[in-house]
């Protein structure tokens, strides 16, 4: 049996259905949701949309606790994008990884943007790759240019690993271990946003 998804009195997340196509397309129809995504999928079409999540269906059988799953929040009750776990595949190579070491991704509505809504699900999804998956490690990678996502990763606890290759294209990659994992989220809110604050302004400068 799958372990059940974690939630909040904030979010929810559920598997992806065939009814949440036109959400999914939707999402991916804003042009600065796409604006630095490291794949080039084009789920803003209605039929790549319904495929893509017609394959998750084979891939949360294959892979059970990881996957792609709808978000939604509870008040309102409304979708609000995805967070993923995914195996790294072909890209742990480069990263001196394993396969199957999970990485954390999520995409929101911009609506959400600077809601802190990605870092409770993130802060969600890392406790289920660590305490219920027994993952050691856990990944993050983005755009280079991606200063959101980077201040997302590190305020979790992520640190900068090496620049490498994503789905093509160039991509930072952050990873967080469990050790240093249990020691961030013992950490304030606030201190762990103002240090994320801090190194994005070194990386900028740098």
């Amino acid at each position: 049996m799958s372990p059940a998804l974690p939630a909040s009195a904030r979010l929810r997340l559920r598997r992806f259905e065939a009814g949440d196509a036109p959400a999914l397309c939707a999402l991916h129809q804003d042009a600065r949701v796409r604006a630095l995504l490291p794949d080039e999928q084009p789920l803003h079409e209605p039929l790549w949309a319904a495929r893509f999540i017609e394959a998750l269906q084979g891939f949360y059988a294959r892979h059970p606790g990881l996957g792609i799953w709808h978000c939604s929040t509870t008040e309102p009750a409304r979708f609000a994008g995805w967070f993923s776990l995914m195996p790294l595949g072909e890209n742990a190579q480069a990263l001196g990884a394993a396969g199957d070491e999970p990485e954390l991704g999520s995409r929101l509505l911009p609506s959400h943007w600077g809601s802190r809504l990605s870092l409770e699900g993130g802060e969600l999804l890392l406790a289920h790759a660590f305490e219920q998956l027994a993952a050691p490690r856990v990944w993050g990678l983005c755009d280079p240019l991606h200063r959101s996502a980077r201040f997302c990763l590190e305020t979790l606890g992520f640190a900068l690993r090496q620049r490498t290759v994503y789905e093509g294209r160039p991509a930072d990659a952050f990873a967080l271990e469990r050790a240093q994992w249990q020691l961030a989220r013992r950490m304030p809110w606030r201190e762990r946003m103002r240090r994320a604050t801090l190194s994005n302004r070194e990386g900028v400068q740098g």
